[in-house]
């Protein structure tokens, strides 16, 4: 009995010591450097016991024998430390390459992936697109569900046009603000591509905020979604160096069908059957000339970029330079880039004031070809030669009977000529920079004060010669242009905000609370200049100089809610009012508001030990952005604008120069757009695969839509004006998986899949189904359809199948065939969006490739082609520049202009890129680091399926007409070395 009760009071003993509640204190620092790291979440594992470091890492918790303290921190790995007898814990934190990668970037801060609410897409610099990439936005090309981006052009430098969820404006324009380093950016900057100015080697990721939820802190100007573009920073280390070099061949890859000499004479004998004209009166020459043969070539480009980053103490920098040069295919043209970036972070008062310093200087040089050359090219006589002995027109052949007045030749110059006599050059100097200081007060260290202050400033000088003995200058005797400069941009920037971190260990909770001001001021100073002639004359009377000084001005009052329960509850609440000049006093101001809700499910109790599920969460959101873009500075207010030179008038002996009055409206205001958005996301088997679904619904009111008005009401026949709303409803989804993962080798793959419907609901004062505004000759804008929708002629066919001359459906049965016959056809706007991206890894080998396809838009194919040349000038009674093809025997039919003949499904799928690369490792140790190499080949533009027939199924931006006109882009081949030591 005495041993049971001594064993039982041992035992009581025994549970009472493990049971005992210890104070355990320590240091919690980054395993990098040693430094302290504050507000690090220190938590008894399994319950809501928690509390975080101070300013010097240092912590202090109760805990009992045996519990399980987990330590975390925004970008570092978890970890997890059993409680035993010593009440002296300290933690080494190391960066989590993966939780870092999980942090991204929002308007005025950042937050955790999983803890995101909105509909919100980042890419890092790990996962940009390989091989050739002149510009920034071709990093992220068919990455991200939902985003658009379509090239605008294909020559050298030429950039690309976002479209995100189907664009929110008819006439006010679709493009993202974006804003690099929290600096916006406004204007083309006169550079041959939006973010032509931006070193795609310098950037570090795109995060793209699509949904009003996570855009709205933008307000009125988040309409169309906000592009975030974070550049690369240094970090505490070493001096490290990056060099890489590229050499690039480009060509044509797909040249426009047309007649061959051969060919073109065959048809010439035929014309002289119809005409009255012989056949060696139509004046033919003996040569085989293929004009894009002539105007094209293999096109040579190099790209250099060297940049250093590491860190003094607390000064982490990053310097880079970069220079590229490219040619065109399209002969003479060529755009040159030099750019220059410091970064600079310090952190100072014991890393209370973190400053952010950012200054980009870029200049770019461009000699613009004539693109006229790709028409003519095509339409040119193939039977005439390129150059002849004689002098005139610096030897190039031109069709000597029209010397006295080229306009008739209706611009069938000759191509070659149009390229090397025309001298266009544009030179840009471009600085963009900004300062940010983060204050975390001493006092209250959860409270941080931040300053943004920026600018972007630019110069443009244009240049233009034409020599006299050009063709179409022979009577003027030559075209002098200069302007230096052409134009001065400065936009600036003044922010400040209050941002409130705090958890609430007891509640667990946590807060993050935001509220600032915004100041914006964007001033264009334009220059004119007189021409002159190659002998020094002034063509014309326009005044010698004079410039004009359009600007607005943007304050904004904004306030953001990150509030989180038990780490699975989330609330994201926003809320922006701003003020813009260029509406009137009445309605200049808009408040923009916006809530989301997170759930994940995943960190519920009956999904807990589910180890198959590594993710599971549920977003919705509501959100309200606006538009400002498309209108004037001042079309609230009456405003006159002084006619040319030529247009005075007379009182005694002195001419005045006359004024005009410009239309107004002062009831315009903002263009607004109401956003609901709904997604999951997942992800499976620690998640190597994952992905989400959004659905989505967007609204838009107040159109600012440009309409006809009556005669005498304004100074103008059309203004724009607040009418109308239109709806986008669409699908959005993404896939990720790494079906290989071992040692040796590792495959990621990456699927994305957009559905979009455009629908106009509104664009008069009444409801009507008119046909509405008229976009172009073959596009529409009416109500129940999607915006440009083709207006054309049902064509009718013989019974070979054969369209018949000049005969369309009368599809109202009046007997006469006019605009009332004229349907709405389809859209030239793609209703499924594909992307794909793969990458393997194989030891030192990698293969990475890249598609994308556009489903269900349409394309009004109608190229010129040779016989213009022969029959559109010529020839009185002339056969068809289609001739050949589509056995049309007439132009200059005002009816078959429109036929639906010419309208094809323009649907494909391209191979966009493949790139191989091999990573020798260490080659040679340097001073600092072993030196490390790579190189890669690449292919861009490789293969492309498609039934369309003309050179290029992905028109620019969307305005689905293809005259065989545009610069193609090219196929392109690239080598390069990655050097790092």
């Amino acid at each position: 009995m005495k041993k049971l009760l001594l064993s039982l009071l041992l035992l009581t003993i025994t549970i009472a010591s493990q049971s005992q509640e210890l104070q355990i204190s320590g240091k919690i620092r980054d395993a990098r450097d040693n430094s302290p790291l504050p507000q690090a979440t220190v938590q008894i594992k399994g319950t809501t016991n928690g509390t975080i470091s101070d300013a010097n890492g240092n912590f202090r918790i109760n805990a009992s024998h045996g519990d399980t303290l987990l330590f975390s921190f925004i970008g570092y790995a978890k970890q997890e430390i059993p409680v035993g007898k010593s009440s002296t814990i300290n933690v080494l934190l190391k960066p989590d390459d993966l939780v870092i990668n999980d942090v991204i970037v929002i308007g005025y801060g950042s937050v955790r992936k999983s803890d995101q609410t909105g509909a919100i897409s980042s890419v890092s610099s790990e996962d940009f697109n390989k091989g050739p990439v002149t510009n920034a936005e071709q990093l992220i090309a068919n990455k991200i569900p939902g985003v658009q981006v379509i090239p605008n052009s294909g020559k050298p430098g030429a950039g690309s046009s976002f479209l995100i969820r189907g664009g929110a404006s008819l006439n006010a324009g679709n493009d993202p603000l974006i804003v690099v380093d929290g600096v916006p950016l406004e204007g083309w900057g006169d550079g041959p591509g939006f973010l032509s100015s931006l070193n795609p080697e310098d950037i570090e990721s795109f995060t793209v905020l699509k949904d009003a939820s996570a855009a709205a802190i933008y307000g009125a100007r988040a309409s169309n979604g906000v592009i975030l573009i974070t550049t690369s920073k240094g970090a505490q280390g070493k001096l490290q160096f990056n060099f890489t070099s590229t050499a690039s061949l480009s060509h044509i890859y797909k040249k426009v069908p047309v007649l061959n000499a051969s060919q073109y004479r065959e048809v010439a004998q035929v014309a002289s059957d119809y005409s009255r004209q012989t056949y060696e009166s139509l004046g033919l020459g003996d040569y085989n000339t293929d004009w894009q043969d002539v105007i094209y070539h293999i096109a040579v480009g190099t790209e250099n970029n060297i940049s250093m980053s590491g860190g003094i103490k607390n000064l982490p920098y990053r310097f880079s330079m970069g220079y590229l040069n490219q040619d065109g295919i399209l002969k003479t043209s060529n755009f040159e880039r030099i750019t220059a970036l410091l970064n600079l972070t310090p952190e100072l008062f014991d890393k209370h004031l973190t400053l952010k310093l950012s200054l980009k200087g870029i200049s770019e040089k461009e000699r613009i070809a004539d693109e006229r050359a790709i028409s003519s090219a095509i339409s040119f006589d193939p039977t005439q030669p390129v150059k002849t002995e004689d002098s005139n027109y610096g030897g190039y052949f031109e069709y000597e009977e029209y010397a006295s007045n080229p306009a008739n030749m209706n611009g069938h110059f000759n191509p070659l000529g149009l390229l090397e006599q025309i001298s266009s050059h544009s030179d840009v100097i471009r600085c963009i920079g900004n300062i940010q200081a983060d204050y975390k007060v001493h006092f209250l260290p959860d409270l941080h004060l931040h300053l943004n202050t920026g600018y972007d400033i630019s110069r443009v000088k244009t240049c233009y010669f034409v020599p006299a003995d050009n063709f179409e200058q022979n009577i003027s005797g030559g075209d002098v242009y200069n302007a230096d400069p052409a134009k001065k941009v400065r936009n600036t920037v003044l922010e400040y905000y209050l941002n409130y971190i705090k958890d609430i260990s007891s509640l667990s909770s946590h807060i993050d609370l935001m509220s600032g001001y915004s100041y914006n001021d964007f001033l264009t100073t334009e220059y004119y200049y007189p021409t002159y002639n190659a002998s020094g004359e002034q063509i014309g009377s326009d005044p010698a100089y004079d410039k004009d000084k359009p600007r607005h001005t943007l304050i904004s009052f904004y306030a953001r809610l990150n509030y989180t329960l038990m780490d699975k509850y989330l609330l994201t609440a926003t809320v922006r009012r701003d003020g813009s000049s260029r509406f009137s006093e009445k309605n200049r101001w808009g408040v923009f508001p916006s809530a989301a809700l997170a759930w994940k499910i995943n960190d519920e109790s009956f999904l807990k030990n589910v180890e198959t599920i590594s993710a599971l969460k549920l977003r919705i959101g509501y959100g309200e952005t606006g538009q400002q873009d498309g209108i004037g500075n001042y079309d609230y207010l009456t405003t006159y604008t002084a006619a040319d030179a030529d247009y005075s008038y007379q009182i005694g002996n002195k001419y005045y120069q006359l004024t005009y009055p410009s239309a107004y409206d002062p009831n315009r205001k903002w263009e607004q757009t109401a956003t609901t958005n709904a997604a999951i996301d997942f992800g499976f088997l620690k998640n190597r695969l994952g992905g989400s679904v959004d659905v989505y619904y967007k609204k838009t009111t107040d159109l600012l839509n440009t309409i006809d008005i009556p005669s005498g009401t304004n100074f103008t026949s059309s203004i724009t004006k607040n009418i109308g709303s239109m709806e986008n409803r669409g699908i959005e989804f993404t896939i990720t998986a790494k079906p290989v993962k071992n040692e040796n080798f590792q495959w990621d793959l990456g699927f994305n899949f957009s559905w979009n419907k455009n629908k106009i609901t509104k664009l008069s004062m009444t409801d009507d189904n008119e046909v509405g505004l008229v976009s172009s000759d073959y596009l529409v804008n009416t109500v129940g359809y999607s915006r440009n929708v083709f207006y054309l002629y049902h064509q009718v066919y013989d019974e070979n199948g054969d369209p018949l001359e000049e005969v369309m459906l009368d599809a109202n049965n009046d007997g006469s065939i006019n605009d009332k016959d004229r349907y709405r056809s389809k859209s030239s706007l793609p209703k499924y969006i594909l992307g794909f991206n793969t990458n393997l890894n194989y030891k030192k080998w990698s293969l990475s490739m890249t598609a994308h396809a556009n489903l269900g838009h349409y394309i009004y194919y109608c190229p010129s082609d040779n016989l213009v040349a022969l029959y559109g000038w010529l020839v009185p009674y002339n056969l068809s520049t289609m001739y050949y093809k589509s056995k049309f025997k007439m132009s200059g039919n005002q009816l078959q202009k429109y036929s639906d003949y010419y309208l094809q499904n323009a649907s494909f799928l391209k191979l966009d890129n493949i790139t191989l690369s091999y990573d020798f490792g260490k080659i040679f140790k340097s001073f600092y680091h072993d030196a490390g190499l790579r190189v890669n080949a690449s292919a861009q533009n490789v293969l492309t399926w498609t039934n369309f027939t003309g050179q290029d199924p992905e028109p620019s931006y969307n305005w689905g007409e293809d005259w065989g006109s545009n610069y193609p882009r090219s196929r392109i081949y690239e080598l390069g070395i990655t050097l790092n030591f």
